[in-house]
């Protein structure tokens, strides 16, 4: 799960035949269908017509800021303030755009203003706290948040990123706990299965009883937190997993799985169920409890096109997982940009192998570096052949993604190259995780600087090589 993004405010559609009012409830109907990139045209044509209509100039900003363009939603933002430069919301929305796109001394000085006109706005308050986020000030954020919970007690995003951030800061055991608010907060991913029978709070026996996980969130959200599966199990429960197809294969063989099926598929027979995500709360989990021994273990033997791909030679093999999602809230921060690789790849006699999925490698790579990478990813069909490549490399490079936790989950050895600001799930300033025993965290010093990190992976890469392959490459 991450963190949303907050503070950004969008009015209803508003009543009327005309034209303009057409245009503008077309375009608001198409946001609210997660069709954004269709509402773009529809509202720059209201806009045209009621140019200095606040609410179509907003949602146009809003729809430009859903699909990433954030350039042209910073551009209407600015429009929205200079026009209407006493609205709380409007410095508010353009602080909260100002922020992703790391201009943080602007973002505070807009939502000062912004609280300066309205102490009052809860949602301002929000982006206030991610900005402080984003400064490295989670301590404050934390205390802002619970001033905007006094304010609004009943806002369940707020408790949520309350939550995450009291879990960054180390606070488990009340930071799990809000973070149960998730389900109640519009856009965060919970499970989609039909259930009929009672959810488990953590409490009730479950002894000779099918516990059903729900999935939720990301696939990497599965791969941490099937571990809990044996605690479950420990408690004498026969433990059922629902999840996404690709990964139904590998948690079959988690431990204290009895059972793992496809999201989806038809719902088996249960007694409880319990949303992934919440086994920590349930758990009442501290992060002294949580072992970070491997414990996925691919069934069968490694495919042979898996096993031609990464032969087991004195040539150190590393793999690399550089882009995730471009889709997520977050990418603009926990992605590296192909080009700065160059270095890394430039390294002799080593085995570099790319972990990516989608999109493809040639798409992520300047054509220069394409041939320096063998891609591996686009051959695994499922997590049970990503598994299986894991067990056949030296060392794992990679963002926050799904490949981080099949890595830490399966005992690779790697290197987790973190955002300053972070997930709330890797802690703040640690080099180690709880969650992962073989994985060592490396941390931009500052907001989108990459290079610090990637001159670490570097010299920790040439350490893998032997010096006969160097000196080697020297004479040549």
């Amino acid at each position: 799960m991450r963190s949303a993004t907050a503070g950004i405010v969008r009015h209803g559609p508003k009543a009327g035949g005309n034209r303009y009012r057409a245009l503008y409830d077309r375009g608001v109907a198409l946001i609210r269908q997660d069709r954004s990139a269709d509402a773009i045209p529809v509202l720059i044509a209201a806009l045209a017509l009621a140019p200095n209509d606040h609410d179509v100039r907003h949602d146009l900003a809003l729809a430009y800021h859903t699909v990433g363009n954030l350039g042209e939603a910073l551009r209407e933002y600015n429009e929205i303030v200079t026009r209407f430069p006493d609205r709380s919301d409007a410095h508010s929305n353009l602080a909260g755009v100002l922020s992703m796109l790391g201009h943080q001394t602007l973002a505070f000085k807009a939502i000062d203003i912004a609280l300066a006109l309205d102490a009052g706005n809860v949602l301002a308050m929000s982006n206030l706290a991610e900005i402080l986020k984003n400064l490295g000030d989670w301590a404050g954020a934390r205390d802002v948040y619970a001033a905007a919970l006094a304010l609004s007690p009943d806002a369940h995003q707020l408790h949520m990123q309350h939550g995450m951030t009291m879990v960054a800061l180390g606070q488990w055991a009340d930071g799990w706990a809000a973070l149960e608010h998730r389900e109640f907060v519009a856009g965060v991913h919970t499970h989609t299965d039909t259930v009929t029978a009672p959810r488990w709070d953590g409490r009730a026996s479950i002894d000779g009883r099918t516990v059903m996980i729900m999935h939720e969130q990301g696939l990497g959200d599965a791969l941490m937190c099937v571990r809990f599966a044996r605690d479950l199990a420990a408690r004498g429960a026969r433990v059922h997993v629902r999840t996404p197809p690709a990964l139904v294969g590998l948690l079959s063989h988690a431990p204290g799985v009895s059972a793992c099926s496809a999201v989806g598929s038809a719902m088996p027979p249960h007694d409880f169920y319990v949303p992934l995500m919440s086994l920590p709360a349930c758990l009442q989990l501290d992060a002294s409890q949580v072992e970070g021994e491997p414990y996925l273990v691919p069934p069968g033997e490694c495919p042979p096109h898996i096993a031609a791909l990464l032969p087991r030679d004195d040539r150190p093999t590393v793999a690399l997982s550089w882009q995730g999602n471009p889709q997520h809230s977050n990418d603009r921060r926990r992605s590296i940009g192909g080009a700065l690789l160059a270095p890394l790849l430039d390294i002799p006699g080593v085995r570099f192998v790319a972990m990516q999925k989608h999109p493809p490698v040639r798409e992520l790579l300047p054509i220069t570096l394409q041939q320096k990478v063998v891609d591996v990813g686009s051959a695994c069909a499922d997590f049970v052949d990503s598994a299986h490549a894991m067990r056949r490399v030296d060392l794992v490079v990679t963002v926050d993604t799904a490949v981080a936790h099949l890595a830490g989950a399966t005992g690779a050895p790697t290197l987790l190259c973190l955002p300053f600001t972070p997930d709330y799930r890797w802690a703040l300033t640690r080099t180690s995780t709880p969650w992962y025993r073989s994985v060592t965290i490396l941390r931009q010093p500052e907001a989108f600087a990459w290079d610090a990190v990637l001159d670490d992976v570097c010299t920790r890469v040439t350490a893998l090589v032997k010096p006969s392959r160097l000196s080697g490459r020297v004479q040549r």
